[in-house]
């Protein structure tokens, strides 16, 4: 089977091999005291670890390959920072290899000392073709062990977001009512046209918005100008005063478009770009979305109310979008789910955002006691682990799940998986 480095500092630091009885190449026994703590940056794989050999306690660190000879592979001879290496762990050894000062490294070959049931259990995640690389095992795991992993991997996926508004801060200079706004529309555009909605986010002129927040038509005219959207379709009255509109306010203000590519296809109707911009430009003149109302939020009831929007029974009544009608008339409010998915990806992310940026523990608990109380998420991942047993009850868990499926699962990162770890830690 095929054995990685990183099965290898697995074994190691979970110490799932055999300790007694350990040999050096040499044929000097050894006792790993303590295996050391796992290094994440450059040089050795373990610091601080405490080895004993012929009788004498060495303290200094681990390094590990497959073959003992990728050390001079790798050129670690010729590097001072590993001259404090104690121990060399190989899969197999194959050389006897020298630090940079010319001294002989004690070398453990760590293949004789694990269990081949590890091994076959992890060859078995690694080459199935199943999308969760442990699927048939998922239902043997303790209850307490899954809501322990979930919220952990929840909180994960939040910090990975609060990464991706941090950049949206910089980008605006700490400006956080604006960089609300274009997380906004980021979420609003779905994962399928979230980059465009980003970047339609990012253009909005926001001391020009501000000027015009009552007056929806002009808000409109914005949106939809930089947008690029009402050039395209069938031409109508409404299309035509748009245009006239954003060309006045293009002309005195110097606003420029977008560049990204609306996509639709696959798309339900009701989650077209212009309907989602409507959306976005009632939330904005209407409800007047803002830092200090998402802020003030104290519960979900209140968190939900900043999403409810009433229809101006105007042209997306009765259009998908521009020059598409809808057979009966429409109402362009957003749906319960649709609404919790906002409250999740904008609400429950700025607090926390906000929250680790300043400091305020209250806006972080905030944050996850809203995640909470919401019902979990209805989509395939979900689903697909109720099958397993895994029955999700909050949006928190659903949060967990959509992460352990993306960055564990598919990547098949069980090593790094405390469900994967727990499997594979079995007798």
């Amino acid at each position: 089977m095929l054995v990685t480095e990183n099965l290898m500092q697995f074994i190691w630091k979970l110490r799932l091999f055999r300790a007694n009885g350990l040999n050096s190449t040499d044929g000097e026994p050894l006792v790993v005291v303590h295996v050391g703590q796992y290094n994440t940056d450059s040089g050795p794989d373990f610091l601080m670890s405490h080895i004993r050999c012929k009788d004498n306690d060495w303290f200094g660190h681990v390094e590990m390959h497959i073959q003992s000879s990728d050390w001079d592979r790798h050129c670690h001879q010729e590097d001072a920072v590993y001259n404090n290496v104690i121990l060399h762990v190989v899969w197999k050894n194959d050389k006897v290899i020298y630090r940079n000062d010319g001294t002989s490294i004690p070398t453990l070959v760590l293949s004789e000392y694990v269990e081949q049931h590890l091994l076959e259990r992890y060859s078995e995640m690694m080459n199935t073709k199943s999308s969760i690389p442990c699927e048939f095992q998922l239902g043997s795991i303790d209850l307490f062990k899954k809501s322990m992993w979930l919220s952990s991997l929840a909180i994960e996926r939040l910090e990975m977001k609060v990464q991706q508004m941090s950049v949206i801060l910089k980008q605006f200079n700490t400006d956080w009512e604006k960089t609300l706004w274009v997380w906004i529309c980021r979420c609003m555009g779905l994962k399928v046209n979230a980059d465009t909605f980003q970047e339609l986010g990012e253009k909005l002129p926001w001391n020009i918005l501000q000027k015009y927040r009552s007056n929806l038509f002009k808000i409109e005219a914005l949106f939809f100008g930089i947008s690029r959207l009402f050039i395209q379709g069938q031409e109508s009255e409404y299309m035509k005063r748009l245009a006239g509109e954003f060309e006045y306010q293009k002309r005195i203000h110097g606003i420029e478009a977008i560049y990204g590519v609306w996509k639709r296809m696959r798309m339900r109707p009701y989650n077209f770009p212009e309907r989602r911009i409507t959306q976005l430009a009632l939330l904005f003149s209407k409800n007047e979305l803002g830092v200090a109302k998402i802020l003030a939020v104290d519960d979900l009831e209140a968190a939900r109310k900043l999403f409810k929007i009433e229809s101006p029974g105007d042209y997306f009544g009765g259009y998908f979008s521009f020059g598409t009608k809808t057979k009966v008339k429409t109402s362009v409010r957003l749906g319960k789910e649709t609404i919790d998915t906002l409250v999740i990806n904008v609400i429950i992310v700025f607090l926390f955002s906000y929250g680790k940026y300043f400091s305020i523990q209250s806006y972080i608990d905030k944050a996850l006691d809203l995640l909470e109380q919401l019902p979990a998420e209805k989509n395939v991942v979900v689903r697909q682990f109720a099958q397993y047993d895994w029955n999700v009850q909050s949006a928190l868990q659903s949060q967990g799940i959509l992460q352990l499926k993306r960055f564990y699962c598919d990547r098949k990162r069980c090593l790094h998986c405390s469900i994967g770890s727990e499997i594979l830690k079995r007798n």
